[in-house]
């Protein structure tokens, strides 16, 4: 089985998660997608809903091939994605060029 999700030290992770912000970290789409249905289902059992206007997501990849295709939203079940070029996770900036910076 291939790896999902990032390596950090000798662990593979595909959520990071801190209080209640979740970053999930997926290989493509498809994957994306079914990840989130996972914890949709999950956050709905306890109660809990997403948020749709607080929800975004980024594409990171080495290769510009994904950058070309500027899909504007995410559709999955019946939330709308937003599509954003950066965002900030923990007081860090990430962007879609896998470049950081922290936010002073």
């Amino acid at each position: 089985m291939v790896p999902r999700g990032i390596k950090i030290d000798k662990e593979q992770l595909n959520i990071l998660a801190y209080a209640d912000v979740i970053a999930l970290v997926r290989k493509n789409e498809t994957e994306v997608r079914k990840l989130f249905v996972e914890i949709e289902n999950i956050a709905r059992k306890f109660g809990l809903q997403i948020n749709e206007e607080k929800t975004k997501y980024m594409v990171v990849e080495r290769k510009n091939s994904l950058k070309k295709n500027k899909i504007g939203h995410l559709k999955i079940k019946n939330y709308k994605f937003e599509r954003v070029e950066n965002f900030k996770y923990l007081g860090v900036i990430l962007n879609e060029n896998n470049n950081n910076q922290v936010d002073l």
